[in-house]
């Protein structure tokens, strides 16, 4: 069983979701709010949850208890495959993992191997084999709430939203120390357009864990998106200190100073977002808006031709409308 890429929350995480103001002719004069599509770019193994979930295994999911004095002999060796498919998931074996838990389950049905078994399947990406045993560990013991937050994790991997809501608000409800279960209940919100309620979640993400990966990246969104730019600004500034090589960062704090027209600097935010990678296309995008709105023409139409080569169609109305 190979190792499979997790869709990153939040979107969660690494994704981009500038907004800027559009200065322009008569009718822009004052400043035309436009919002990128609402969509997660493609993950790889080193996004935010994924680095999450596998912090996440080695300090609280893979706990396995040894074997009391009361058990049967047949309980004892069920016990003993399952703290060493324990062991091996703290170190990544996950694969091993499911190999002894399996053992395990073939000589005794208990809920927490089940929902370790899941744990391993999910960091593995096999979602639907998650989900039923996170479904079977719940059967077992209703009162299974580790079950819920990972049957919730697979259902929004696997596009079941309204599932994953509905698990992880079974989680959260008795269950507040998961930053985890806020950034992906964010994503949620998010994707429902409530922005203040992920705003909220994002906030609890920070409480219970202020070094997240790129969750000030994803709190700064939050915060354009309830028109707290400064909020924004602040939080960028943070994921700034914690990885100056952040494009993202310099991208949508450049697209909150746009906001408050701040162009100069966000001028200057977008060119170190392009320096850290020339096929930045939203950054070359957001840099023609504020050359335009500077009264350099001739770069923004340069720069949004740019951004139509590496792929953001919505950069040819931008050239249709102003570039000769």
């Amino acid at each position: 069983m190979k190792y499979l890429k997790l869709i990153s929350i939040l979107f969660i995480s690494s994704i981009v979701f500038p907004a800027f103001a559009q200065q322009s002719s008569k009718k822009s004069s004052e400043g035309q709010q436009r919002v990128i599509k609402i969509k997660p770019v493609k993950p790889d193994t080193t996004d935010p949850n994924k680095r999450a979930l596998n912090s996440y295994s080695k300090e609280k999911m893979f706990n396995g208890q040894k074997p009391s004095n009361t058990m049967s002999p047949i309980e004892v060796k069920a016990a003993n495959f399952m703290v060493e498919g324990s062991k091996k998931g703290k170190n990544g074996d996950y694969e091993g993992a499911v190999v002894d838990f399996t053992k395990s389950l073939d000589l005794s049905q208990k809920p927490d191997t089940y929902i370790k078994r899941g744990y391993a399947y999910q960091m593995l990406g096999n979602y639907e084999f998650a989900i039923q045993d996170e479904t079977e560990a719940i059967k077992l013991f209703s009162a299974a709430i580790q079950a819920y937050f990972v049957r919730g994790v697979c259902r929004f991997e696997t596009n079941d939203y309204q599932g994953a809501k509905e698990d992880l608000d079974v989680f959260l409800e008795k269950e507040r120390r998961n930053p985890i279960a806020f950034n992906y209940m964010a994503a949620l919100l998010f994707m429902n357009k409530d922005f203040k309620g992920a705003l909220e979640n994002y906030d609890e993400v920070v409480r219970l864990n202020p070094n997240y990966p790129d969750i000030y990246t994803n709190r700064g969104m939050m915060r354009h998106y309830v028109q707290d730019y400064q909020g924004a600004i602040l939080d960028y500034d943070e994921a700034l200190k914690q990885n100056p090589d952040n494009a993202s960062a310099y991208n949508n704090r450049a697209a909150a100073k746009i906001m408050l027209k701040d162009f100069q600097s966000a001028l200057s935010d977008l060119n170190k977002a392009i320096s850290l990678n020339s096929k930045y296309a939203d950054a070359y995008d957001n840099r023609g808006r504020v050359k335009h709105a500077l009264g350099d023409l001739n770069g923004a139409c340069e720069d949004w031709q740019v951004a139509v080569t590496y792929g953001l169609d919505a950069s040819k109305e931008l050239i249709i409308k102003y570039c000769k």
